[in-house]
């Protein structure tokens, strides 16, 4: 006892220090394992902190109403905490990578926040965590989010049955495993109406933000966007004739500048879509101007276009528009209006410019 007693004190003396620590430990095993693992070995990865997380809530829950005694699991109890910081940790971090990687941050923004919130509100508020309803409902989000991730890939399909047989088989898993809790203790019976509410109105809110598309189009991704001012095809390449964006400042942070020499000049917008291998679906370039009398964007042209996937640079392909002076952006959705990516850029009307060659 005298050590568990100790390890007891270790961890309240440097709680805060411990529960950030392993938050942010989870954090950089996402970076090494999507860095150096395939898909399938992260998804496997990803369902064991699944799997971890729900012992964690068995055990803290048991121990609490004194259902399980013994030293290992007074150990496991002091521990449980930076358990639990670890394994949300990581697979918000990793779902923060994915999705943000998936779609456009301006027209995905809600659901990405989202995850942020989670991951900072999973600090923040620790020392309320206690609470049965937080961890199942944190539970159920991550479990959501990690189907609505994993069916996609494996079933090679992006329609929206996909995406509500996930929350469906989230939502069966969550009130089973919410009622085998209820089964043995009072004091999440007590609460099973509050975790109720709680899940289904995650539920809800994650189907809202799927439905106006809001939730990127996983596991679609960009792996190259670009405007130029002319494009061709050459051999199993493409020729690109553009503009150097500047000092790397103004690439990073400021909309590309394109000029053009005379009015209505024909601009070309490339990207490159990456999709699983068997998954085909129809995508379209979306052009668009900023009119400022009426203060919001306004659609010019639609041109839709096949995505094949399996080909690991994406699936490329190129439109073009003869445009005039102005804000212009070009958003690459899917057929039922999830941004995949998206290039803006500003139009200026200016003669000798230098325009430089690049392979694509």
């Amino acid at each position: 006892m005298n050590r568990l007693k100790r390890l007891k004190d270790f961890y309240n003396r440097y709680e805060r220090y411990l529960i950030p620590g392993a938050l942010i430990f989870g954090f950089v095993t996402d970076v090494l394992t999507f860095r150096f693992l395939d898909f399938t070995m992260a998804m496997s990865l990803l369902a064991g902190h699944l799997f971890f997380i729900g012992v964690n809530i068995i055990i803290i829950n048991f121990y609490e109403a004194g259902k399980i005694k013994g030293k290992f699991f007074s150990y496991w109890r002091v521990l449980a905490p930076l358990f639990l910081q670890y394994s949300f940790g990581n697979l918000l971090s990793a779902f923060l990578i994915f999705y943000s990687y998936s779609g456009s941050f301006f027209a995905s923004w809600p659901f990405i926040l989202t995850i942020i919130f989670l991951m900072v509100g999973n600090e923040i508020f620790r020392k309320y965590n206690i609470r049965p309803a937080i961890h199942i409902s944190i539970y159920f989000f991550l479990l959501f989010s990690y189907l609505s991730l994993l069916f996609p890939n494996i079933l090679s399909d992006l329609s929206p049955n996909i995406f509500l047989l996930s929350g469906f088989l989230s939502l069966v898993f969550v009130f089973l495993f919410s009622f085998f809790l209820c089964s043995f203790l009072l004091h999440i019976k007590e609460k099973i109406k509050k975790i109720s509410f709680t899940v289904l109105g995650i539920f809800l809110v994650m189907n809202f933000l799927y439905f106006f598309n809001f939730i990127p189009p996983i596991p679609l991704s960009i792996k190259k966007i670009g405007a130029y001012h002319h494009i061709e095809r050459d051999g199993d390449g493409y020729n690109a004739i553009g503009e150097d964006c500047g000092k790397w400042y103004e690439c990073l942070f400021f909309r590309k500048k394109i000029h053009i020499e005379k009015e209505r000049e024909p601009i070309y917008v490339f990207s490159a879509v990456f999709a699983p291998e068997g998954m085909n679906l129809e995508a379209q370039h979306e052009w668009q101007k900023y009119d400022r009398e009426k203060g919001r964007w306004e659609t010019v042209l639609n041109l839709p276009f096949s995505v094949t996937g399996g080909r690991k640079e994406g699936y490329r392909w190129y439109t073009y528009n003869t445009i005039s002076e102005g804000y212009w952006r070009v958003n690459i959705k899917t057929k039922r209006g999830q941004t995949i990516g998206r290039k803006s850029f500003y139009v200026i009307y200016k003669k000798g410019e230098e325009r430089i060659k690049e392979r694509l």
